[in-house]
């Protein structure tokens, strides 16, 4: 209940500081995300729990909690499966479903072609804020793998040649690398949670 009162009195000072700064706040737009542990998701499910959970705006208006949010363009979910499980869901199928499209459209499946319509479309889902979302999750990480694993495998001159040998031969690193690589660069602070991946591609 204190956490709640505080967050309360912390979004009426943001409101006062927004009207004496002339920057209005689209209150209708605002959300509550909570995460808490699993037993609280008895909680939700008690009657009173909205009633309870619910902030006011400067208005007046009430913000009930929710169980995800999408912020410019990455889903928050408030799920035990982690806070980026829908959205990490999302989006390797939103890349596969691309991936499809491209293999029935394009009859050239050369490496050049390929590649660039791949760098292009596909792999931008795939990699999109993923500074913020980064898995953790063995399943999780090497779901996002098998977007780029299955695509390579239908280029032309890549039959018989096991993942690793196709990313060496067409020039691509493995997409978690790919995320390691991000990290060193923006934080140089790469914390390794499984190393499945990078031990395999021979660092």
């Amino acid at each position: 209940m204190m956490d709640k009162i505080s967050l309360q009195e912390d979004l009426e000072r943001v409101s006062e500081w927004s009207m004496a700064n002339n920057m209005a706040l689209h209150e209708s737009k605002f959300q509550v995300l909570s995460y808490g542990l699993k037993r609280s998701a008895l909680l939700k499910e008690l009657p009173f729990y909205a009633e309870v959970s619910a902030y006011s705006t400067f208005n007046g208006d009430l913000i009930f909690p929710v169980t995800d949010v999408r912020d410019l363009g990455v889903q928050l979910s408030s799920s035990c499966d982690g806070p980026f499980s829908i959205h990490i869901a999302q989006i390797t199928r939103r890349a596969s479903l691309l991936a499809g499209w491209v293999f029935s459209v394009f009859r050239d499946r050369s490496p050049g072609v390929m590649l660039t319509l791949y760098k292009a479309l596909i792999r931008p889902i795939l990699e999109y804020c993923c500074l913020v979302w980064s898995p953790s999750a063995t399943g999780e990480i090497q779901a996002i793998e098998n977007v780029q694993r299955c695509f390579t495998r239908r280029v032309s001159g890549m039959a018989g040649a096991d993942y690793w040998e196709r990313l060496r031969r067409l020039n691509l690193m493995s997409l978690q690398r790919q995320r390691y690589a991000l990290r060193k660069t923006y934080h140089d602070l790469v914390p390794d949670s499984t190393g499945i991946l990078m031990i395999k591609v021979g660092w």
